[in-house]
C-alpha cells in the first residue's frame, strides 16, 4: 500500500484510502467529510510554522526543526508508528493546506511514516547542523518513547 500526500482542497478519490488531516489549525471552509482523521500531533508548532512562513527559516532549517519537534513529542511518535502499520494494509493520504508542488511538511511526515527511523535520536543527530547547538543527545524521547498502540488518532486508524 502507499502513503500519499495531497492538499485538503483537492477532491477525494477512492485511491486515497484513509485521509488524515495533519494541520495545526482547522482549515476554513473545509467540511469534516473531506478527511477521516485529524492528527494535530503531526503538524509543526505554531511558532515553527510562522517562523518559516515569515521567512525567518529556510526549508532546510524548517525541516530539521520539524524533525526535532516530531522526535520530542510522544504523541507524534505514536501517530507515526500507527500510520506506518495502517499503511501496510491500506493507502493513507496525508492532507494539509499547501497546493501540490509546494514545499510542505506533509512530505516530511510521509517520509517519516514510511521510515520511522528517520526520527531516531541517533540518526537525527547526524542530520543536525551547528545552528542546533541546544540539541541534547539524552533527549526526552529516549526517556518517554512508548511503542504501545495507545490511541493517538481515533477511529479507523487503529490497526
Amino acid at each position: 500500500m502507499a502513503i500519499k500526500t495531497k492538499s485538503i482542497f483537492q477532491p477525494p478519490n477512492r485511491e486515497d484510502g484513509i485521509r488524515i488531516l495533519i494541520t495545526r489549525f482547522y482549515p476554513r471552509g473545509v467540511e469534516r467529510t473531506r478527511f477521516d482523521e485529524w492528527a494535530i500531533s503531526l503538524a509543526p508548532s505554531q511558532e515553527l510554522l510562522f517562523s518559516y512562513r515569515n521567512g525567518n527559516k529556510n526549508w532546510s532549517s524548517f525541516k530539521r526543526s520539524f524533525l526535532i519537534e516530531l522526535r520530542d513529542n510522544v504523541e507524534s511518535i505514536e501517530a507515526i508508528h500507527v500510520l506506518n502499520e495502517v499503511s501496510r494494509k491500506q493507502n493513507v493520504t496525508l492532507l494539509c493546506y499547501e497546493q501540490s508542488g509546494v514545499a510542505c511538511h506533509r512530505h516530511i511526515v510521509r517520509d517519516v511514516v514510511e521510515s520511522p527511523e528517520l526520527i531516531d535520536p541517533q540518526d537525527l543527530r547526524l542530520q543536525l547542523q551547528p545552528e542546533h547547538a541546544n540539541y541534547d543527545e539524552r533527549s526526552s524521547i529516549q526517556r518517554h518513547i512508548s511503542y504501545e498502540k495507545t490511541p493517538v488518532v481515533t477511529g479507523v486508524l487503529h490497526p
